[in-house]
This record gives structure tokens, C-alpha cells and sequence, in this order.
């Protein structure tokens, strides 16, 4: 069997696997009473941006444009196809595996090519007529994010490859910082109408970045991670599934031997009462327990992007209101999780103290919240007002 033929099959049945998963919940009445209106109302939409521009736009400066295409561009990775018994079976045939590895990166770049086309194409009715951009400037830019994301993958797939997760996310935190100076250059080189630099930083990047790629997916050393990352992109949507059910429970399974928070366990309270022994508990669990703290996160991220978008201020008292409620009811809910789950909280449960320590407890993380919400929507403020955006970008 040649490597194409390996590769083409393994692509097939990875997309036999995917529409099977999107079968799993879209069944017929969701496709015709929800995706199909969906995908008119977003035709008909982009349609009424050709012919009339919305008025958001005139707040929004290309370079908030160019940044939130360089956000994109972190999306997706290198995809080789290896599978568990390639480390027994096809290992052995040096060339055909490599060869399959290498349709795959092949086969990655140019899908993530075509998803910096479409977003380059959605954003076509701006980048021509309110930005008025010619054919030659736009396909600079175009050029330099293909190269940048096929420098992007090189990154993201030696950083997954970093077990320590402390030394991944601070690499990975230098690596963006770095990554996005280099783009900041490239805008003014654009912005001064220097093409001929940015086409030539472009055709720099892009055979290097696919040079040291193909250079990597060589190394047989890398087999493991290579099939953890094949697992997780096959995964990815079964993972989004999960996230946005509310029904199912997402536990997150640490690999951490000693835990990162109260390490040595030692108390946080001085005084010895039974109430801040409940509360010590429960905040040990809550703060250990990274499902807890993304959703905790997640709602008030959530209030705060509905508050800061949303211009009505009646609107945004209703949404202050109901992201109180959630907040709480939520809060609840993982106290009436985490404690009953202790063999001292269960035998207690019934007890005075343990109610004025859920209590407490719920109030304490609440009025974090409220807080944070606050910190948030202020940043978010000043943030616009320097651009000179309004407070709610979406006004009619």
C-alpha cells in the first residue's frame, strides 16, 4: 500500500467518524428547522453587507480587524494520522509512515489555508468598502497569515509536546507575545504601503515554517505525541458536545501528582470552628478542581461580554439581575455537590453549621464574582473609549 493510499483512507474514515458524531445530534427536525434558517439568514446577511455597510463598523479600526485575524490564526494544528498500532505494524515500513505523515501535514496546512481564505472572504465587504482596500494590499495580508499560520502549527506542535504544563503555558504565553510583535511590524511595514516587505517576510516564513515541519514529523520520537494530538483533533467536536450541554458532567482529570493549590494542606482559617472547617472544605475542592473554576469563569465571562455589548441600559439591568441568579443557583448546586461527597460533611449535613457554612460560603465566591464582573466590564469601558467605541457595539 502506498502512503497516499494510507493517507486517503485514514482521512475517509476520519470523516465518516466526524459526520457520525454531528449525526449524533443533528438529526433531521434540528437540519431542516434550525441549520438550514441558520445558513439562509447568514447568506442573506452577508449579502446585505455588499449592499449596505452596518453601522457598528464605522466604530471598529482596521487594526482591531488585524488583530482579531491574528487570533484566528491559533486555530488548528498539525494533523498526521498516526494511529496506536502504527507504533507495532507500520513503523517497520519507514517510508510509507513517513510518507503518510507527510500527506497529513500537507493535507493540515492547506485546510487551515482554506479557513484563512474564508475568514479573509467574510470580511471581504469591509476590507473594500469601508476600509477601501485594493486587491494587492489584501492579498499581502492574505499571503503573510497563510505563512504565519504554517509557523503557527510548527509552534503548537513542539509546545504540545511539553508535558510540564507551567513550561508550556508560559512558552506559550512568550511564544504569542513574540508572534504578535512580529505581526505589529508587519502592519506598520503594510500600513506605509511597503507590500514588497511584507510579501517578502511571507515567502521567508512560509518554506521555513514547512521545512522544520516536515523536519519534525520525521522524528520517530515524537510517535506518542503525535497520536495524543491525532486523538484530541479527532475528538474535538465530542468535546464541544459536552461543553455546551448542561446536562452532562465534564470532570476534568488532573495528571498532577501533588495538587497546585494548599499543597501541604495546611489550614486556612485560624480559628477551630466546625463552620470554617465546612467552608476550608469546600474551597479546597472548588479551587483543586479546574471544571469548577473554568465554569465559575465562564459565567461571569459570559455576563460580562452580554453586558458590554448589549447597549440598552434596561437590558443590561436585566442581565445583571440574571447573572445574579445564575450565579448563585450555580454556586449552590456544586456546594450540594462537593460537601455530601465527604464522609464527615454527609454525617453532619443535617446540623445548623453546616447551612451557615454553605451560606457563608456561596456569599464568599458570589460577591467574588460580583467583583470580577465589575473589574471586567470597567476594563472593557476603558478599553473601548480609547478606540472611541461605544459602550455596546451593537446599536442600531
Amino acid at each position: 500500500m502506498s502512503s497516499w493510499k494510507l493517507f486517503r483512507d485514514r482521512y475517509i474514515r476520519d470523516r465518516k467518524y466526524q459526520y457520525r458524531v454531528i449525526r449524533s445530534i443533528a438529526d433531521w427536525t434540528i437540519i431542516i428547522y434550525l441549520i438550514i434558517p441558520a445558513l439562509l439568514f447568514i447568506i442573506f446577511q452577508y449579502r446585505s453587507w455588499w449592499m449596505e455597510l452596518p453601522s457598528w463598523i464605522e466604530s471598529i479600526p482596521f487594526i482591531l480587524i488585524f488583530l482579531l485575524i491574528y487570533l484566528l490564526s491559533w486555530n488548528g494544528s498539525i494533523r498526521t494520522y498516526v494511529e496506536e498500532a502504527d507504533k507495532v505494524f507500520l513503523i517497520k515500513m519507514q517510508s510509507v509512515f513517513l510518507g503518510m505523515k507527510k500527506w497529513g501535514y500537507l493535507y493540515s496546512l492547506f485546510s487551515q489555508s482554506v479557513v484563512t481564505a474564508i475568514t479573509f472572504l467574510i470580511l471581504l465587504p469591509f476590507l473594500r468598502n469601508h476600509f477601501f482596500l485594493s486587491w494587492q494590499e489584501i492579498g499581502a495580508l492574505f499571503f503573510f497569515f497563510i505563512a504565519l499560520k504554517a509557523l503557527i502549527m510548527l509552534v503548537k506542535y513542539h509546545l504540545k509536546k511539553i508535558d510540564k504544563r507551567i513550561k508550556k503555558l508560559a512558552l506559550s504565553i512568550l511564544l504569542f507575545v513574540a508572534l504578535s510583535w512580529m505581526s505589529q511590524l508587519i502592519y506598520y511595514l503594510w500600513d506605509k504601503d511597503a507590500l514588497f516587505l511584507v510579501c517578502l517576510c511571507g515567502i521567508v516564513l512560509l518554506p521555513a515554517s514547512i521545512y522544520f515541519s516536515l523536519k519534525s514529523i520525521r522524528k520517530l520520537s515524537a510517535i506518542d505525541h503525535e497520536i495524543d494530538m491525532g486523538r484530541a483533533d479527532k475528538t474535538k467536536n465530542i468535546e464541544l458536545i459536552f461543553i455546551l450541554s448542561n446536562e452532562i458532567e465534564k470532570p476534568i482529570v488532573s495528571k498532577r501528582t501533588k495538587p497546585l493549590l494548599f499543597r501541604r494542606s495546611k489550614r486556612m482559617f485560624k480559628k477551630r470552628v466546625p463552620v470554617n472547617g465546612f467552608i476550608e472544605l469546600f474551597l479546597k475542592v472548588f479551587l483543586r478542581n479546574r471544571s469548577y473554576v473554568i465554569s465559575y469563569f465562564q459565567i461571569i465571562s459570559v455576563g460580562t461580554v452580554a453586558i458590554v455589548l448589549i447597549p440598552p441600559l434596561w437590558i443590561k439591568i436585566i442581565i445583571f439581575f440574571g447573572f445574579l441568579i445564575m450565579m448563585n443557583s450555580w454556586l449552590s448546586l456544586v456546594w450540594d455537590k462537593i460537601a455530601p461527597s465527604n464522609p464527615l460533611s454527609k454525617k453532619y449535613s443535617e446540623t445548623d453549621f453546616y447551612f451557615k457554612a454553605r451560606k457563608r460560603a456561596v456569599i464568599f465566591l458570589f460577591t467574588i464574582a460580583i467583583i470580577l464582573l465589575a473589574f471586567f466590564v470597567l476594563c472593557w469601558h476603558s478599553i473601548l473609549s480609547q478606540f472611541g467605541m461605544p459602550f455596546g457595539l451593537f446599536r442600531r
